[in-house]
Order: structure tokens, then C-alpha cells, then sequence
């Protein structure tokens, strides 16, 4: 686990003039959409992330009808107020997803994955439905956005034109645009794969000589291997797909900034931020992934940066944004942007900073209205990852841990070990793949 300086960004914020970044949702002007008291949303996500499900159940307490498209195994199908669950099927994404968008006919589709981002834009170009192809552009951005939401290196790029703080960056063609990148830049550097999420298919490079054999192994066709261990040990068949097309990822490479993790999760629509916040990373599943501890805190630079990228790409729905808060000067660098919800979107912070309220409100045409905050205190321990990984963390007891106590069924269920800890034949195999494979268990 890696732990964040306990000194908060927040400190720098001072020091900077930014204009007004957040918008009221009820101060935008109502489009021409069919009015609703009780918007539809569907979510819809390929993976199994308990904070799809922490998010439905805000966006169903703001007063949306929530639907799931997900795995059979997805834990936010034990919620008791989803209306309709429908099952996101691996071998045939597309065609369910878009089956799902037919059938359900929701006001709005929110994405929570990469995946599931990539999948909605195949569907709108391949589709012959112009409801369908509607819906996927006012829920995420006009397809002319597209190109920039699913590359890292296009996203930065658009980002600086808009006047944002970005570290130096590249798209990689090949290994020779690698090469040129090494003799102009001194290590460290972080090599990036699109597609990719929590923290995967990204590498920190310390030593240039070994930036080549990194990117090789990253750039290898999915592997049949890995998509066997990820569908028998953890019951995830969405790696078989990619190995059947032999898919590679497009890859970037960035400067590294030397500091620590931060985000802002925004609600916005078409262009405008409706609510807006921003956490730092307090400790981290690794040097690359997401946060299992998170301090509340209020940049204006983070906010500013994600409002200029929201209009330039016109987004809408649940997005993230993330920063290195630079350790010498305090300044937040935007290193990418997840185009699907994050957890921190799903934490309910009181007035101007409720994204589900904002995001509700302005689907309804009414009011935002101020609903209480849920935490307590500005340390946030998402739940159950700390727990999982050490249940005597001293966060645990400081902080505010986000238990969904109001629905006992998914507690139930996220309490549960990893499927491949949970049955005596799946201990046994995947312990045959860890000597078969020098330890490595394949997960990163």
C-alpha cells in the first residue's frame, strides 16, 4: 500500500486565481428532452467495482429509476431498488449493451469502465437505431469527442490547448518513437496503455535501459493465458474477446511528476460542471493504482483544469480527473481522464459538491436540492478495500469508512473473499499458476 504526505494540497490552493468552476444545475437552461419527475439511468459496466454499486444507490436517493446492465456476478445486482438487471455478456458485449439501450429506453447511460466507454461508441457507429445513437451522445459527449475521451495522449494534448497543466507527453507508433523519447528524456517516466483502469497497463520507468522490454511486454497481443486465469479464478470472461481479436493496446508515455495522487470526480452535462469534488490520495492499492484512502480537500486549479476539458469535449455524465500535485511547488499536473464514474463520485459532500443530486436534478428540470453530507470527516476509507487488505488499519477508526450499512445484502456480499479465496479448488489452482508463473499472479 502506498501512503500519501499527511500535508495536504489544499495548502497551495490559495496561491491561485481561477474563475468560477461550478455551475448550479438549476441555472442551466432546460433542452428539449422528454420531461421526467423520475429520471431514468442505466448503468452499465463489465467489471465488478462495489462503487458502481455505492453509486446507484446515490443516484436512486436523489429520486432516479436506476437500472444494471453487469456480470452475473456483479455485487450491485443485490440492491433491492434496481429495477431492471440485465446481463452484460462477454461474448457478445455489444450486442447486449445495445439490446439493453433498446429495450429499457433510459433517459440516460452511465459508464463505469473503459470497456463499456469504448463499447458505447463502437454501438454508435455501428448502429443503424438513431434513438440509440442520440442517447450514447447526450449521456457521454458528441461523437466528434470521441477520438480524445479513449486516448490518453490525444486527451493531454486537447487538454493543453485549453491552457491545463499536463507533464510532457507522446504518443508511441512503435518502439522507435519510444527510442526518440528516451534520448531527449531523462527517467523517470510513466509508459501508458489505453484502455486500461486502476492502475493496469501502467509502468513507472526508473532505468531508460529498461523502458524497451517494457514496452514490448505491453504492447504483446492479449494474452489467451491471462483471459484462462481471469475467467476461472476470478469468473471475469472479458478477457477472452480481446485474445480471440488479438488485440494491442495504443500506447503513450509521460514525464513523471514527482508528488502525489489526486482527483476531482465531476457530474457535468453537455459541457457544464453541475458539482464538483476533489479528494488526494491518503494510500493507494500501488504506486499506480486507485486510492483506498482518500482525504476530502478543495483545489481550485483541479476544478478549473476539469471544467476546461468538459467544455473543449462537451461531456456528460459521471467523469474523473487525474493529478499529480507537484511536491515542491503544489502545482496539479492532469495526468488522464477516466471518462466513467470513480469512487470518489459516489461520495456524498454536501451542498455544490452532491454529484448524484446535480446530476438528478438537472435530468428532472428541477431544483438542486442541499441534502446533508454523509461523512463526518474529510478522511474517506473506501469500503472494502482497506478492510480486505488490513483490517487493523488505523484509518479504519480516524476516518470515515464507507460502509453501505442501509443495504445489508451488499454488505453481505463485499465482505466476501476474492472469488479465487472463496472455493478450495480455485486456492489450489491459482497456487499451481504462482509456481508456474515465479509468482506473479497475473493481476497487473
Amino acid at each position: 500500500m502506498r501512503v500519501a504526505p499527511v500535508e495536504s494540497a489544499s495548502r497551495f490552493a490559495s496561491r491561485l486565481f481561477v474563475p468560477p468552476a461550478v455551475r448550479p444545475a438549476a441555472d442551466i437552461a432546460p433542452t428539449d428532452r422528454r420531461q421526467t419527475n423520475e429520471p431514468h439511468i442505466l448503468l452499465a459496466t463489465t467489471g465488478q467495482l462495489p462503487s458502481t454499486a455505492r453509486l446507484a444507490m446515490e443516484l436512486h436517493a436523489a429520486g432516479a429509476r436506476v437500472s444494471l446492465i453487469a456480470p452475473n456476478n456483479h455485487p450491485a445486482r443485490v440492491l433491492d431498488f434496481i429495477s431492471d438487471r440485465l446481463t452484460y455478456r462477454a461474448l457478445a458485449p455489444r450486442h447486449s449493451l445495445e439490446s439493453a439501450l433498446r429495450q429499457l429506453r433510459p433517459d440516460m447511460v452511465i459508464p463505469c469502465d473503459e470497456r463499456t466507454v469504448r463499447d458505447l461508441h463502437a454501438i454508435w457507429r455501428q448502429t443503424s437505431n438513431r434513438r440509440v445513437r442520440r442517447l450514447i451522445e447526450k449521456s457521454t459527449a458528441p461523437a466528434a469527442s470521441f477520438p480524445a475521451i479513449t486516448s490518453r495522449a490525444a486527451l493531454l494534448s486537447l487538454a493543453q490547448r485549453q491552457g491545463v497543466r499536463v507533464p510532457a507527453s507522446m504518443p508511441l507508433r512503435d518502439i522507435r518513437d519510444l527510442q526518440r523519447w528516451i534520448a531527449e528524456n531523462q527517467a523517470p517516466f510513466v509508459l501508458k496503455a489505453d484502455g486500461s483502469w486502476a492502475g493496469f497497463g501502467v509502468r513507472i520507468i526508473s532505468d531508460r535501459a529498461k523502458a524497451e522490454d517494457a514496452y514490448l511486454r505491453m504492447t504483446r497481443r492479449a494474452s489467451g493465458r491471462l483471459a484462462f486465469r481471469e475467467s476461472l479464478l476470478e469468473g471475469n470472461h472479458f478477457g477472452i474477446r480481446p485474445w480471440l481479436r488479438r488485440e494491442r493496446p495504443a500506447m503513450s508515455v509521460q514525464s513523471h511528476i514527482d508528488g502525489w495522487p489526486a482527483n476531482v470526480g465531476v457530474a457535468c452535462w453537455q459541457g457544464e460542471v453541475l458539482a464538483a469534488v476533489c479528494a488526494e490520495a491518503v494510500a493507494t492499492t500501488s504506486a499506480t493504482g486507485p486510492s483506498t484512502v482518500a482525504r476530502i480537500i478543495h483545489n481550485p486549479e483541479m476544478i478549473e483544469s476539469a471544467r476546461r476539458v468538459v467544455m473543449a469535449l462537451g461531456l456528460s455524465g459521471m467523469i474523473g480527473f487525474d493529478f499529480m500535485i507537484e511536491a515542491s511547488s503544489g502545482a496539479a499536473y492532469l495526468i488522464e481522464m477516466n471518462p466513467r464514474n470513480t469512487p470518489i463520485c459516489a461520495v456524498r459532500v454536501g451542498p455544490g459538491r452532491d454529484l448524484a443530486e446535480a446530476l438528478v436534478a438537472r435530468l428532472a428540470s428541477r431544483p438542486v436540492r442541499e441534502r446533508p453530507s454523509r461523512i463526518e470527516r474529510d478522511i474517506v476509507v473506501f469500503f472494502p478495500d482497506t478492510w480486505h487488505d488490513d483490517p487493523a488499519n488505523h484509518f479504519l477508526h480516524s476516518g470515515y469508512h464507507d460502509v453501505p450499512w442501509e443495504q445489508p445484502k451488499l454488505v453481505r456480499v463485499l465482505m466476501q473473499p476474492e472469488r479465487r479465496e472463496r472455493y478450495g479448488v480455485l486456492r489450489l489452482l491459482r497456487r499451481a499458476w504462482l509456481a508456474m508463473n515465479d509468482g506473479d499472479d497475473g493481476s497487473r
